[in-house]
C-alpha cells in the first residue's frame, strides 16, 4: 500500500510521513482520511462485530421458523466487564526518579502532583479506557487542554487604575488555583484512524457522522455544501505541530499551532496479538472475545434449542381427531385454561406427543462453556465455586492464576498513562507556562499540589505500576507485609510493607503519623500540666480558708499549721532538702547541678560570663 504525498507527489509509506511546520491543506487531510480509512476498513468492522456480542445484537444461527425467539446469553458482555473490573485504575502507584540528590524534593512534588491528576480525572474514564482495550484490544486517550478554565490574564493598559489590575489579576491567579485545566478523554478506536507506523504515532483524525444541526449550532457561519444534506462527516486532525476542525472536505475551524509540543492521542496497546507492531490492524488488535466468537454463537444456539424444546413441553399442543367439519368447528371453539368445553359428536382430542429435550444439548452446552473459559478466564475468577473444589487455598490458587489473564491489560493502561503523564508535564511547560495546581481526592484522603516549570526542568520520567487482583488479595498481602515487617524486627523495613500494602508515598505517611504522635504526646503533656496547675491551686484555696487568731500574728509558722509558701518556695526547699540517697533533685545533678545551670544560662554567643547561681549567696 502507497500512500502519495499530496504536495510533492513522492510515495510515502502508510504511516511514515515526513513533517514540517508547515500549514497542513484540506485536500492533504482529506487524501489521509481516504487512504487510511480503507486500511482500516476490516479493523472498524472488526470492532462492530464486537459491539454485536457485547450488546447482545448479533443474530443467533437458527431456522426462521423457529417457533421461539433466539436466546443471546450475557456471557459476553460479564467477560469484558469482569476483565475490566479486576484492573485497578483508582490506586495506580507512580514513581519520579530524581535525576540528582538535590532534585529529590521536586522529584517527589512532581510524583504527588501526577497521583493527584488521575485522582482527579472521572474514574468512568478510566474505566472506559481499560473496557476498549479489552473489547477490542486497543484503546486511545487524549489529553488536552482546556482553555476555558483558565481565561487570559489581565492586561495594565485596560485598568485606569493600578489597585483595579492587581485586584483583578489576584482574582484570576486565584481562579487558576482552583480550575484544573488538563483533560483526559477516552475515543473509541471505531471512530479513529492513526499513524500506524513503528517510529510512533504522528498524527490522528478523529471522525464522528453528525447532523448539519449540531455542526451549525457549534459553527453558525458554516454552510453545507447541499442543503438538502442531514449528515456530515465531522472530522479533528491532529499531529505534533498542528490541529484543526473539517466538515465536507472544508476546514470550519483552524488549522492553528496547538503549541502542545507533542500528539494528544495516546495509545493504549495490550500484548493481545502473536505481532504486536506487524501485521494487520485487524490481526495486532484483537480483543479478548475474537479467539471465542464460533464458541460465543455456538452456546446461543445450544441454548435456543434447549429453550424451543421447553416450550413445547410446557404450553403442550392438542390433536383434534374426527370430521373435518366437526374438528375445526370443536378447535376454535375450544379454551384450554379455565374453561368448560362441549366436544362435538365423533371428535377426539388428545395431547401431541411429548418431545423430552435430548442430554447430549446439555452436554455439549457444558463443553462450550469449558472452552470459553479456557480461552478467556475461569468462572472461579468471578466468584464461583468449581466441582471438586472445597478448600479456601485451593480457590485462592485458582482465582489468583486465573487473573493472570488480566495482567497484560493493566500493564498496556499503566504503559499509556506513563505516556499521558509526559503529556501532562509537557502542558505545564508548554501551555501553562506557571504554576499548576491540582486538587485531588478519594475515598480515603484528599489533597492539593502545585507545580510550575522550574520543578520540571525538562525532566519526563516516570514510571506506572497497575494491579490487576481482587480486594481479598491486597487484604492478604496487607497481612503478609505486616508480618515480614514484624514491628521493626522482620525482614522488610516499614517503608517496605507501605508499599507493599499500597501506600503511595510512605515517606510522607511516616511524616504525617510521627507528626501525630507528637501532637498526642504534647495533648497528655498539656494535660498533665493542667492537672498540675489544678491541684496547686487547690491546696493555696484551702491554705487560705485557715482563719488565723486575732491576737496572734504569723500563726501559720506554728507547729502543727499547714505553711503558705511562695511562688516557686516549694521547688527551692525540694532542692534544698534532696540528698543522694533520697529523692531526686528538681536540679539535675543534685545540688551542684545548680552552678553548672547558672554557667550554662550566664554563656553568651559573644563569650562566657559567670552568673550567679543564688546558691552561694550568704
Amino acid at each position: 500500500m502507497v500512500l502519495v504525498n499530496f504536495d510533492t507527489g513522492e510515495p510515502l509509506v502508510p504511516g511514515d510521513m515526513e513533517h514540517d511546520d508547515s500549514k497542513p491543506t484540506a485536500e492533504h487531510v482529506l487524501q489521509i482520511y481516504e487512504v487510511y480509512k480503507d486500511y482500516f476498513e476490516t479493523f472498524h468492522a472488526q470492532c462492530d462485530e464486537e459491539d454485536e456480542f457485547y450488546f447482545g445484537t448479533r443474530p443467533v444461527p437458527v431456522p426462521d421458523e423457529m417457533p421461539v425467539d433466539p436466546v443471546r446469553p450475557a456471557t459476553p458482555h460479564a467477560i469484558v466487564n469482569v476483565a475490566t473490573d479486576h484492573v485497578d485504575v483508582n490506586n495506580p502507584a507512580i514513581f519520579v526518579p530524581a535525576p540528582s540528590p538535590r532534585a529529590k524534593n521536586r522529584s517527589e512534588r512532581i510524583q504527588k502532583f501526577l497521583q493527584g491528576v488521575w485522582m482527579h480525572i472521572p474514574e468512568h474514564t478510566k474505566r472506559t479506557v481499560v473496557k476498549h482495550s479489552i473489547q477490542y484490544g486497543v484503546a486511545f486517550m487524549k489529553a488536552w487542554w482546556d482553555g476555558d478554565k483558565w481565561p487570559d490574564a489581565p492586561f495594565l493598559d485596560d485598568f485606569t487604575s493600578e489597585e483595579d489590575y492587581k485586584e483583578t489579576l489576584k482574582d484570576h491567579l486565584d481562579k487558576r488555583d482552583i480550575s484544573f485545566p488538563f483533560i483526559i478523554d477516552a475515543v473509541s478506536p471505531k471512530n479513529l484512524i492513526w499513524d500506524d507506523s513503528r517510529a510512533g504515532m504522528k498524527w490522528a483524525i478523529e471522525f464522528y457522522e453528525s447532523s448539519t444541526h449540531n455542526v451549525q449550532m457549534l459553527y453558525p457561519e458554516w454552510k453545507p455544501l447541499m442543503s438538502n444534506s442531514e449528515s456530515v462527516t465531522f472530522m479533528e486532525y491532529w499531529d505534533d505541530t498542528w490541529c484543526g476542525r473539517m466538515v465536507d472536505g472544508e476546514w470550519i475551524w483552524g488549522p492553528y499551532k496547538h503549541g502542545y509540543g507533542f500528539n494528544p492521542y495516546v495509545k493504549v496497546q495490550p500484548a493481545g496479538s502473536l505481532d504486536y507492531d506487524v501485521g494487520e490492524p485487524e490481526r495486532r488488535y484483537q480483543g479478548i472475545l475474537k479467539p471465542v466468537h464460533n464458541l460465543l454463537d455456538s452456546e446461543s444456539r445450544l441454548i435456543t434449542q434447549y429453550e424451543a424444546i421447553l416450550r413445547q413441553y410446557a404450553w403442550r399442543t392438542i390433536d383434534f381427531y374426527g370430521p373435518a367439519s366437526s374438528a375445526e368447528a370443536t378447535m376454535d371453539e375450544y379454551e384450554l385454561f379455565a374453561s368448560k368445553n362441549w366436544v362435538r359428536p365423533n371428535v377426539q382430542i388428545e395431547p401431541s406427543p411429548l418431545a423430552m429435550p435430548p442430554q447430549e444439548i446439555l452436554q455439549q452446552l457444558g463443553m462450550v462453556q469449558t472452552m470459553i473459559e479456557e480461552a478467556t478466564f475461569p468462572n472461579v475468577v468471578r466468584g464461583m465455586r468449581p466441582s471438586g473444589v472445597s478448600t479456601g487455598f485451593a480457590l485462592s490458587v485458582l482465582a489468583g492464576t486465573g487473573r493472570l489473564v488480566f495482567g497484560k491489560y493493566a500493564d498496556a493502561m499503566a504503559r499509556g498513562m506513563e505516556q499521558a503523564n509526559v503529556r501532562f508535564l509537557k502542558m505545564v511547560n508548554n501551555k501553562a507556562h506557571g504554576r499548576v495546581t491540582v486538587h485531588a481526592r478519594s475515598a480515603v484522603h484528599e489533597f492539593d499540589q502545585a507545580i510550575a516549570p522550574d520543578d520540571i526542568k525538562d525532566f519526563y520520567e516516570n514510571s506506572v505500576a497497575l494491579k490487576a487482583e481482587a480486594p481479598e488479595e491486597r487484604e492478604r498481602e496487607a497481612l503478609l507485609a505486616l508480618r515480614l515487617w514484624n514491628g521493626g524486627n522482620g525482614l522488610i523495613s516499614l517503608y517496605e510493607a507501605q508499599r507493599r500494602v499500597g501506600i503511595t508515598n510512605p515517606l510522607e505517611e511516616q511524616n504525617q503519623q510521627a507528626a501525630e504522635r507528637l501532637l498526642e504526646a504534647a495533648r497528655e503533656q498539656q494535660a498533665a500540666e493542667v492537672a498540675e496547675a489544678v491541684q496547686l491551686e487547690q491546696q493555696r484555696a484551702a491554705a487560705a480558708d485557715v482563719a488565723a487568731p486575732a491576737n496572734q500574728l504569723g500563726s501559720q509558722y506554728l507547729p502543727g499549721q499547714s505553711q503558705l509558701q511562695r511562688p516557686g518556695e516549694r521547688n527551692v526547699q525540694g532542692a534544698r532538702m534532696a540528698t543522694g540517697a533520697g529523692r531526686e533533685s528538681v536540679y539535675p545533678r543534685g545540688m551542684g547541678g545548680l552552678d553548672i545551670l547558672g554557667q550554662q544560662l550566664g554563656t553568651a554567643t559573644g563569650g562566657g560570663r559567670s552568673m550567679p547561681s543564688g546558691q552561694r549567696v550568704s
